[in-house]
């Protein structure tokens, strides 16, 4: 039989470093794959993060860094650094410096989920904002404040109500749900925000795009994103949204 495997790796176009803030990571690879095209991989390192305590985002941030170092020496093309809490954890001016400092030292693109999310609204240029998030009630005004940090002003927030380690168990259709109660509630917003790359939102990033004539912006679908296209990868990708089709 002859043999009709590729002569190449799976990463031959571009293999994207992630360090994901779950213990237990679910949905990130499932919705990476969804995405990215053939011959891009993702390597991830797991963090610490159950149920979000301070110890554990503290020990997260400190297992991100050594991550990044072992996934510069794997050959990494791009490494991103997730979770904003963890991103902000030692303040905005840390997490630029972070970045700036780890390029210089490995020699590899970096990024943030913070980051990457904060580009994605300045270039879609999202002024109103309306944030859906996975997580309980009293996350909601946290949360919602990242809108205003990524520099919008942000008109209303709801949730689905899981603790951390259930938003994998999030259905499908639950973040178009919350868009749909958002815009109904603030129809003069022009922008929905997903926080959180870690329950399932990017199938709702193009219905409710072509629904609404807004900005859809998912936190994977902007890491996705942002990797790529520091990468080197100018793909336009169908079905996740107006960044992938027209930047």
């Amino acid at each position: 039989m002859a043999n009709t495997l590729s002569d190449k790796m799976y990463g031959y176009r571009a293999r994207i470093g992630y360090t994901s803030p779950p213990l237990t990571t679910e949905v990130f690879p499932y919705e990476f794959y969804k995405i990215v095209p053939a011959g891009v991989t993702l390597v991830v390192t797991s963090l610490a993060i159950v149920v979000r305590s301070k110890e554990e985002v503290d020990r997260s941030y400190d297992i991100s860094m050594r991550a990044a170092r072992e996934m510069a020496a794997a050959g990494c093309d791009l490494i991103c650094l997730g979770g904003v809490p963890i991103n902000m954890s030692r303040g905005a001016t840390n997490a630029k410096q972070m970045i700036a400092g780890l390029e210089a030292e490995l020699g590899v693109k970096v990024s943030t989920s913070a980051s990457a999310q904060e580009k994605a609204m300045k270039l879609l240029g999202a002024n109103k904002i309306v944030v859906a998030h996975p997580y309980a009630a009293s996350d909601t005004d946290r949360i919602a404040s990242y809108g205003t940090h990524f520099g919008g002003e942000v008109l209303g927030a709801t949730q689905w109500g899981n603790p951390f380690n259930q938003i994998g168990r999030i259905p499908q259709d639950g973040a178009l749900t919350m868009g749909r109660e958002l815009m109904k509630k603030h129809p003069q917003a022009d922008t929905i925000l997903f926080p959180s790359p870690h329950w399932p939102t990017i199938g709702a990033i193009e219905p409710l795009e072509q629904e609404f004539g807004v900005n859809v912006i998912s936190a994977l679908q902007v890491i996705v994103w942002d990797a790529l296209r520091r990468v080197g990868i100018d793909d336009k990708i169908p079905g996740y949204g107006k960044l992938f089709r027209e930047f």
